[in-house]
This record gives structure tokens, C-alpha cells and sequence, in this order.
């Protein structure tokens, strides 16, 4: 029941995108995205006169060039970036790169690692025994994962140009069920906020900190944790390395996550939330839209 249920979201996943790709023949991506955001997550978002951050994230997203966030986004080519940053030690170790489900040899990997497509999201697989893996659906789920175009799912265009693959990834045990996420918000390299996403009693929870570790209440739609997220060892460390990778960007999220005193870089992503961001809500996305510079076209 559990993989008919995957299976039929990503079938409308795929809808969505042949239902986005009918009308950006017809409209901007821009102006598809705004009826998106008003029609999926009843946010009106105003992408022609920016003023909150979210606006300003997808104003960006739409009048500048991609190369960078696409190079960046993608979970393979930012491993070199975050390398020349200076963080090679904070990677994951990888098994390998593939290009197609058949080119993954299952036998040849430990007993535990994680799958992860490299040009979308929520496109992951962790193992933690091989023996319990059903490798047919595992497959079926990963070409149904090269199938997907996020940038047409989304709106997010960025993705447009990033090649299907798959990363086999070590899986880094934190000894708990699930990892501490720790997303960095940057605004023109500052860290400005960090939303943490914390696990417990089989519910996923959102809480957001300020840089100096002030719990802030501006989440809407979603569960905050009420054994609040305690301030992490490396909370500086992480917010420096945020703004290093962060550097010259207008905005950018860092995620990252620690292990046994040790800090992991995650990803970076352009477009949280699709760049709707529809689990803050508009006051705070006004204030924190103060941050974040960009230049209006003429």
C-alpha cells in the first residue's frame, strides 16, 4: 500500500509538470508560478513588484542567469564547490555516480547507504540492511525519479538544465531514527535564520532560530517541536561555513547536519519550499525580504 501511494504522488507530480509545461506556452513561467502559488498553497505571491523574501527569491529566479544556482543545485557537481570553499572534510563519501538504475550494482555496496537522485528533491533511499531492500521497487522508484523534471513540477527553471543521476552516498549513522537538519537561510552571504527540522513521535517538526539561537514563532501550517531543538556545539562553525559557501550569492539555504561532534554539509538549495517558503508567514517573510538585495530590471 505504502509504494502504491509513492507511486501515485509521483504520477501526479507528473501531471502537475505536463499541466505547468501546456501553460508556459501560453504565459511566463513567472505568471504560472504566481496562479501555482495561489492555486497549491493559497499564497498570493507578487513576483513583478518583490518585497517579501519569497518574492524576491522567485524574482531571482526569473530575471537572472541560472548557470550558477543549476551548477550549485545539482547534489554531485556542488561537492567540488564546497571542496574548493574549503570544506572537502565536511562531504559525505560517495560509492558512486549513475546514470541509469541498471548501471547500479547493488551487490558491490556496503549494507548500509542512501540513493539519491541529483536534480530534484524528496527523491532519496536509505538502506540500513540489504537484506530487507526490495531492489525491484527500489529500481522502479529510481527511473520513475529519472523521468521528473523538477523545473516543470515546480516551476523552480533552474533545474531545467541538470542531468538525471543517481549518488550512492555513505549512510552516516546518528544513532537516532531520523537526523537534526539544520537549514542556514543566507541573504547576501549573512546567515539570517535557520529552520530546524527536528523528529519525534513519528511527526516531522519545523522550528526557526535566529542566527544567535532566539527561538522565533512565525511557522504556520506545520507542528513546532515541544521539546524545543536545543542549540547545537557547532552552531558557529556552522553559520561561518554557511557564509563561506554563501559568499556573493543573494540568497541561498544551507543545510547541514552534525554527527558525533561533526559537521556534514547537506545541500544547497535556491528555492526552498519552491520558492513559495508557504511555512513562514508573510510578516516575517516582509521583514527578512528587508535582507535580501536584488536589482530591478529597468
Amino acid at each position: 500500500m505504502e509504494s502504491r501511494i509513492w507511486f501515485l504522488n509521483w504520477e501526479l507530480r507528473m501531471l502537475l509538470s505536463v499541466f505547468n509545461r501546456l501553460l508556459i506556452k501560453r504565459m511566463t513561467p513567472a505568471k504560472v508560478k504566481m496562479f501555482n502559488a495561489k492555486w497549491i498553497y493559497h499564497r498570493r505571491i507578487d513576483i513583478d513588484h518583490p518585497a517579501k523574501l519569497n518574492e524576491k527569491i522567485l524574482w531571482i529566479e526569473y530575471n537572472t542567469d541560472a548557470s550558477l544556482r543549476s551548477r550549485l543545485t545539482d547534489k554531485y557537481e556542488v561537492r567540488q564547490y564546497v571542496a574548493e570553499k574549503g570544506y572537502e572534510e565536511c562531504l559525505v563519501p560517495i560509492y558512486g555516480i549513475y546514470n541509469s538504475p541498471a548501471e547500479i550494482d547493488i551487490d558491490s555496496l556496503p549494507e548500509q547507504f542512501v540513493l539519491k537522485a541529483t536534480h530534484g528533491c524528496d527523491m532519496n533511499y536509505i538502506c540500513k540492511r540489504k537484506e530487507d531492500m526490495d531492489i525491484r521497487d527500489v529500481k522502479r522508484r529510481i527511473k520513475m525519479w529519472m523521468k521528473i523534471n523538477t523545473a516543470y513540477v515546480s516551476l523552480e527553471m533552474h533545474y531545467r538544465t541538470i542531468p538525471p543521476r543517481i549518488i550512492c552516498e555513505k549512510y552516516i549513522d546518528s544513532g537516532d531514527k531520523h537526523l537534526t537538519d539544520y537549514k542556514i537561510h543566507c541573504c547576501d552571504g549573512r546567515a539570517r535564520f535557520i529552520l530546524v527540522c527536528s523528529y519525534g513521535n513519528g511527526k516531522r517538526y519545523l522550528d526557526v532560530f535566529s542566527r544567535s539561537w532566539e527561538h522565533l514563532s512565525v511557522v504556520v501550517g506545520a507542528e513546532e517541536n515541544p521539546e524545543r531543538p536545543e542549540m547545537p556545539e557547532q552552531l558557529e562553525e556552522m553559520c561561518t561555513m554557511a557564509e563561506k559557501l554563501a559568499e556573493g550569492i543573494p540568497f541561498v539555504r544551507i543545510d547541514l547536519y552534525t554527527v558525533e561532534h561533526k559537521v556534514y554539509f547537506g545541500e544547497m538549495t535556491f528555492t526552498p519550499a519552491t520558492g513559495v517558503l508557504f511555512h513562514f508567514n508573510d510578516a516575517f517573510l516582509m521583514e527578512e525580504g528587508k535582507y535580501c538585495t536584488i536589482v530591478p530590471l529597468d
